[in-house]
């Protein structure tokens, strides 16, 4: 486990590198000076700690901008503020701008408590059986069916109900190494991609491997394609397959895209996958390409009991007639219809960002990720207790008017 440690006092960091050495040859600490807020940022998303020691002296009295920054460059990190006073209101600022704990000095025992609590839960997360462990791979029938859209809003929902339940991040890779579009809808930072992973696939490490990765959203790391460059050669299966086996060990759901081509480097990838979503427009060139992609699979001995097909862009059809008539031409169910909100990822994508929470096609994704992790999102589940000052008090009935 990972500890950062961005402390500008000495008395301060005595004591917190006394409570991390307690904790053994199970940690890695990383510190940063803090020498400049830009340089710390770029670090701070390089290195990814799992929890993050700072010093109050840090935030230079603009409290909840550095802390936003912060979840910003690393959303996934604990925050963990340290000061040598116990001041209220310093305290209640930083609580209030989202870090999870405060202690000041001295910081032994309640510092060391949650530390051995956090190590404890991330040694659970490391012993993860193959059961435990989802790979997913979404591919589109052709280009322009959506197939990257639902697989990058889908890891960021699965990642979001991760972190909720606080356990294993989520990992979305961009496969399609010909020119795949994950790194501009994540708009991901880092110069690097999956190829470099695959190049260097026999030395992958902690620290090689978070210079690869991009975050920006809680429970989710990606790894991009990249883009559209000329390739001397395909990458091979072996160097396919460590890459893959090692985000493996590292995170309990590995979403993939896959671009929109059955290819024999596709194929290989197949194998080691547990559902493959096809997605599709309700077109008959689409579903034309529907079914020559299930007869390869059917050709190479493929069970297709792990395709999931997603019909993309369905609100324009009656969804019954044309779900029917898919079973009919292909043999496999519709999974789920998806409605068509080209405005609103027009919109999104100008701008930056993924669609809206209240867009209809966002809700089916949504619905989507639910069905495949069996979990809900926690921000829309209501809490079925009302309060107290939402109950209607019934007025009392004298005995005359209960007697009629």
């Amino acid at each position: 486990m990972t500890i950062g440690l961005v402390i500008k006092r000495k008395e301060l960091l005595q004591e917190v590198e006394s409570c991390c050495a307690q904790l053994g040859n199970q940690i890695l600490v990383e510190k940063n000076d803090c020498a400049a807020w830009s340089t710390f940022q770029d670090w701070l998303q390089s290195s990814q700690p799992q929890i993050l020691i700072i010093d109050v002296a840090i935030f230079q009295n603009i409290v909840s901008d550095r802390i936003r920054q912060v979840k910003a460059a690393s959303p996934s990190a604990m925050i963990i503020a340290v000061n040598t006073s116990s001041e209220p209101e310093p305290i209640l600022e930083a609580m209030r701008a989202g870090v999870e704990e405060y202690f000041y000095l001295p910081l032994q025992k309640g510092l060391h408590d949650v530390l051995h609590r956090k190590l404890d839960q991330h040694m659970r997360n490391q012993f993860l059986t193959n059961a435990d462990r989802r790979t997913l791979a979404f591919l589109s029938a052709k280009g322009g069916c959506g197939g990257t859209t639902i697989a990058c809003h889908t890891a960021v929902e699965l990642g979001k109900r991760m972190h909720q339940t606080g356990t294993h991040h989520v990992l979305l890779a961009d496969l399609d190494v010909t020119g795949g579009n994950v790194r501009f809808i994540m708009r991901a930072k880092t110069p690097y991609s999956v190829l470099d992973a695959m190049g260097n696939s026999q030395g992958l490490d902690v620290a090689s491997w978070n210079k690869l990765i991009s975050n920006g959203y809680p429970g989710l790391e990606i790894i991009s394609g990249p883009g559209p460059v000329r390739l001397e050669r395909m990458p091979e299966q072996r160097e396919v397959e460590r890459v893959l086996n090692y985000a493996r060990s590292r995170y309990q759901w590995v979403v993939l895209d896959l671009g929109c081509t059955l290819t024999p480097y596709t194929m290989n990838i197949l194998e080691s996958i547990n559902e493959l979503f096809l997605v599709a427009s309700p077109d008959v060139l689409s579903l034309f390409q529907v079914k020559q992609i299930l007869q390869e699979l059917r050709a190479n001995d493929y069970s297709i009991d792990r395709v999931r097909l997603i019909l993309n862009r369905s609100g324009e059809y009656d969804e019954s007639l044309v779900a029917d008539e898919a079973k009919k031409m292909l043999g496999i169910p519709v999974h789920q219809s998806m409605p068509n909100d080209y405005a609103g990822l027009s919109e999104a994508y100008a701008e930056g960002r993924l669609l809206s929470h209240g867009s209809a096609l966002r809700k089916q994704i949504s619905a989507l990720t639910s069905s495949i992790s069996g979990l809900e999102d926690q921000e829309n589940v209501k809490d079925p207790k009302q309060h107290w000052f939402r109950k209607r008090r019934t007025p009392r009935l004298t005995e005359q008017e209960a007697l009629g």
